[in-house]
């Protein structure tokens, strides 16, 4: 019987690997497709608490924009100066999960 092993990271590296990769994928990402794609793995009340962290420490920056539906909507990103450590998290504890 296989057991599961426990994703080290913590609920906001998890956010923050999510939303690096939608962008690798090309899509772009708001609050509720966030939290859509995290559902099952973290509650819509713990991704809203991560996304106020992240923007507290610098790891993400949103700006207004266009959703995939045409509405309007706080697009989420990785900064610049973060780009490459959540690429690295990304890459060896999310990209395969």
């Amino acid at each position: 019987m296989a057991t599961m092993v426990k994703n080290p990271l913590s609920n906001e590296l998890k956010v923050a690997t999510e939303i690096y990769g939608c962008h690798e994928r090309g899509e772009k990402v708001w609050l509720g497709k966030l939290q859509a794609s995290l559902n099952g793995e973290i509650s819509k009340n713990t991704v809203s608490a991560a996304l106020d962290t992240l923007f507290d420490w610098g790891i993400i920056k949103a700006e207004y924009g266009e959703t995939e539906k045409g509405r309007a909507g706080r697009l989420l990103m990785i900064s610049n100066e973060s780009t490459p450590m959540i690429k690295e998290l990304y890459e060896k504890y999310w990209k395969n999960r």
